[in-house]
């Protein structure tokens, strides 16, 4: 065994001899022959100015961040004493505004009407938040899930896939009893017949003969919105074996369904008076039928999606079965689409992005074909940082990134959120990293809660900025009426 005493003899050897490259090697490094490749290393000069710099930074973003006080939110269900995040409200001196061509306005206004009028008329209106790894965990989503239900009514977790394997979902708990497998648009190869991946871009399957199950409970990590579903939807499709279906509120059996072979999408609801704390469903087959979500929710106001591809820098519309995907946004009664992607751009470093920019206006024009009517929000790329040579500094080519979005949006006719410009530009990742409170993660790319919390208070506060003047026109509109 080796003693302490031989150890510590050891770590000075180490030492010794890496301090001793750091002060021969220069910091310009040297050239390794015609290569055209340099060895360079840290020394102990940049090391130490490092330190003063992270030190000098922290204390400048402690000064410059800006402060995020809790508001009590009235009127919201408890649910058992689970511990909840509150909302938070920014002091932003002025409300971040959408940019957009005037076409959009009208889609925008028509927006505004389907959610004023979704509780009355009952009916659940659905936004699809759509994005990469920054929305992942519903980190931002679950936020502006719960400003849009206090504002229009409604509560529930929304879409959610019927098997988890990663944990991504916190809002609710999903468990499964069986062999389950979980297929997704961006992964090859792709074995699901016809790229029938749905409107998440994923489907789960039943890998084993006999009866499996899945299990839904409240989460204690959910907004206090998100914990209370009261009408639950399976969409299936392709059914190619007759197909039982047991429900239970808790332990106690409360249905049984049988489903015939059937090629079309296929719903099987329940409805809750009380919002069930546990509910599972259990499937007997001989072969799966894909399985394309399960929707929580109220039976009216709003439902908001997280539909998260990790490591994508678009949502692969061209590459799922786009009769499916219209078919499903028609039966669901889309209301809006939150478009955030870009972050995995960001590695890429090239003069142009116009290759960028027709990619994405591609995926916009899908939308704008399976969804005709729906406004569709592109929040552009946020800031993101990296470290370099010993220095933590921002990419400079995330302006063309998020310039290569806003033309894709307007092009399409669509609206255009500009989230590197209300960060506060260049460098600003790296305040939010070292700020007090801190807003990003230490890897300068991703958000964490709070600054989930701050960029979903964004995206509404954008969204929702043209509200009061369509109030407004409302009114304008009713008085003509009722004067002819």
């Amino acid at each position: 065994m080796i003693k302490p005493p031989k150890i510590f003899l050891y770590f000075l050897i180490i030492f010794f001899a890496l301090g001793t490259l750091s002060y021969f090697i220069p910091a310009v490094g040297w050239k390794l022959g015609d290569t055209g490749l340099t060895f360079r290393w840290i020394s102990l000069e940049q090391i130490l100015k490092r330190e003063q710099q992270a030190a000098d930074s922290l204390l400048v973003a402690s000064i410059d961040s800006v402060r995020i006080d809790s508001i009590t939110i009235e009127g919201l269900p408890l649910v058992d004493s689970l511990a909840q995040d509150t909302l938070v409200v920014d002091s932003i001196s002025s409300i971040p505004q959408l940019k957009y061509p005037e076409e959009f306005r009208e889609m925008l206004y028509g927006f505004y009407q389907k959610v004023s009028t979704a509780k009355d008329s009952n009916k659940i209106i659905r936004i699809l938040h759509m994005g990469d790894s920054q929305i992942e965990g519903d980190r931002i989503s679950k936020y502006l899930r719960e400003r849009f239900q206090q504002k229009f009514h409604g509560s529930g977790p929304g879409l959610v896939p019927l098997y988890d394997p990663q944990k991504q979902f916190p809002s609710v708990w999903i468990k499964n009893e069986g062999a389950w497998s979980e297929h997704v648009v961006y992964n090859y190869p792709r074995l699901i017949q016809d790229n029938q991946y749905g409107i998440m871009g994923k489907v789960s399957k039943i890998d084993s003969v006999g009866e499996s199950t899945v299990f839904i409970e409240r989460s204690g990590l959910a907004m206090p919105k998100a914990t209370r579903f009261y009408k639950t939807r399976l969409f299936l499709k392709s059914i190619q074996e007759p197909l039982t279906i047991n429900a239970y509120w808790g332990r106690d059996l409360i249905s049984t369904d049988s489903l015939a072979v059937d090629e079309n999408i296929t719903e099987v609801n329940w409805t809750f008076e009380e919002a069930p704390k546990k509910f599972s469903l259990s499937f007997e087959s001989k072969e799966s039928p894909l399985f394309l979500g399960l929707s929580l929710d109220s039976v009216s106001g709003v439902a908001l999606d997280n539909i998260s591809m990790r490591g994508q820098s678009s949502p692969r519309l061209d590459k799922t079965n786009q009769e499916l995907y219209q078919s499903m946004a028609e039966y669901m009664n889309i209301g809006m689409v939150v478009l955030q992607y870009g972050t995995n751009m960001v590695p890429t470093v090239t003069e142009e992005y116009d290759f960028y920019r027709i990619t994405f206006y591609r995926q916009l024009e899908i939308l704008k074909r399976t969804m005709p009517g729906v406004p569709v929000v592109v929040v552009g790329v946020g800031d993101v940082a990296k470290l370099s040579a010993g220095k933590v500094e921002s990419y400079h080519h995330i302006v063309k990134i998020k310039e290569a979005q806003k033309q894709a949006a307007f092009k399409a006719g669509f609206a255009f959120f500009d989230l590197f410009e209300v960060m506060g530009g260049e460098g600003s990742m790296i305040t939010w990293v070292n700020g007090d409170p801190k807003l990003a993660m230490s890897d300068y790319t991703h958000f964490n809660k709070p600054g989930g919390k701050k960029v979903a208070q964004w995206i509404f506060d954008a969204i929702m900025s043209e509200f009061n003047n369509y109030q407004e026109a409302e009114k304008d509109s009713i008085i003509v009426k009722s004067q002819k």
